[in-house]
């Protein structure tokens, strides 16, 4: 079964090899199932050699788990690098120095248990810190499924907590051994059940994330723009109602933004479609230079991009729209060896309460537009 959970988790590895962190995600349970066969395949490991390469391989199969699973969540760091490689090396040669004295099996699963408990503990706490029980505007457009990564996070939660079993039921740390049925004869069973049943459902859990990442990663590719890679109408619409109907929730108010490029057709005629695209894409940049994190950009039309603007009233509208002009027409466009005069009107509209509805703020923000001059 662990072989077979490997093997899977290999192959949807090759189907998916641009995926961050499943190489070493897949790494993991390969390595794991060497050190049990080392463990388990050949009697009562007793020599040296033998003990080493076993504990070698079990912490290597956690220490890339933790390492994949951070990559794959965008929180792997030098810090955090050098923590998994001085606590795997620190646990092996405790382990070691732990046999050399003397130790018995049941010392060295309590040792190395330790860092398989911090492993998992801090694998859960990398997934949280990147998704968190928090659902963000663009998760909820786009109703992006959680269910594999919570998954994972229960079964390195489970996996944790039967790791601190092997570390509390080690006799010689003097706890009470009523909880770990006197002699601690339950120790290395259920460390082989726990293993064995662990990894299948790491696989299955590890398969679901990522399927997910997928899924989602292909619906955020159609809602974008191909050109600027900002949302595109549809898209922006959606988002927008979101983004309203939680205003209305918190009795906030919202502002839009509209920006019309004048003279797009004199730019395509001067430097040809593709070169007109280059330029939407630099001012693009600008825009989102100039707006704030919160803000949700789109190319609404061939020559009119939107910003929405979340909880912010009359004043801050005005201020973000001076901003962004000034990145607009703060940057020189060249292309085709030729210099690119681009010509931008801006207007903004705040609405609260019942009006806090997207078509309508749309229309209210292009007639303010209509009354401004380049």
């Amino acid at each position: 079964m662990h072989l077979a959970s490997a093997v899977l988790l290999g192959g949807f590895w090759l189907r998916n090899q641009s995926t961050v962190g499943l190489s070493a995600i897949t790494l993991s349970p390969l390595a794991s199932f060497v050190g049990l066969v080392l463990a388990l395949g050949f009697g009562e490991a007793s020599s040296f050699a033998q003990i080493f390469a076993i504990y070698v391989f079990l912490v290597l199969g956690h220490a890339a788990a933790w390492i994949g699973l951070a990559d794959f969540w965008h929180q792997k760091t030098k810090r955090l690098m050098f923590l998994v490689v001085v606590l795997s090396v620190a646990s092996v040669f405790a382990v070691m120095f732990y046999q050399a004295g003397g130790g018995v099996a049941l010392g060295r699963t309590a040792i190395v248990s330790i860092f398989f408990a911090i492993s998992s503990f801090s694998i859960v706490l990398v997934i949280f810190r990147a998704k968190g029980f928090r659902i963000d505007i663009y998760e909820s457009a786009i109703r992006e499924s959680r269910l594999g990564s919570y998954f994972v996070m229960a079964m390195f939660v489970i996996h944790g907590l039967a790791n601190l079993y092997r570390i509390f039921s080690w006799p010689a740390l003097g706890f009470d051994t009523a909880f770990s049925a006197d002699d601690a004869t339950w120790v290395t069973p259920l460390t082989i059940l726990e293993a064995l049943m662990f990894t299948p459902l790491y696989v299955i859990g590890v398969i679901m994330m990522v399927a997910e990442r997928l899924q989602t990663e292909l619906r955020v590719e159609q809602m974008l723009e191909p050109v600027t890679r900002s949302l595109n109408r549809r898209a922006f619409l959606t988002v927008a109602k979101v983004v309203l109907a939680r205003a209305r929730r918190n009795a906030d108010a919202v502002s839009i933004l509209l920006i019309e490029v004048g003279n797009i057709k004199d730019i395509r005629d001067a430097v040809g479609r593709t070169g007109c695209d280059k330029v939407l894409k630099q001012l693009s940049t600008a825009v989102v230079a100039g707006r704030r994190e919160q803000d949700i950009f789109s190319r609404f039309s061939n020559d009119e991009f939107l910003l929405i603007l979340p909880g912010t009233p009359e004043e801050g509208a005005i201020l973000l729209e001076d901003r962004v002009k000034g990145e607009i027409l703060g940057r020189s466009y060249h292309q085709k060896g030729k210099d690119v005069t681009v010509r931008v009107k801006l207007a903004s509209f705040t609405a609260r309460g019942d009006d806090l509805e997207a078509e309508g703020m749309i229309d209210a923000v292009a007639k303010n537009l209509a009354l401004k001059t380049s």
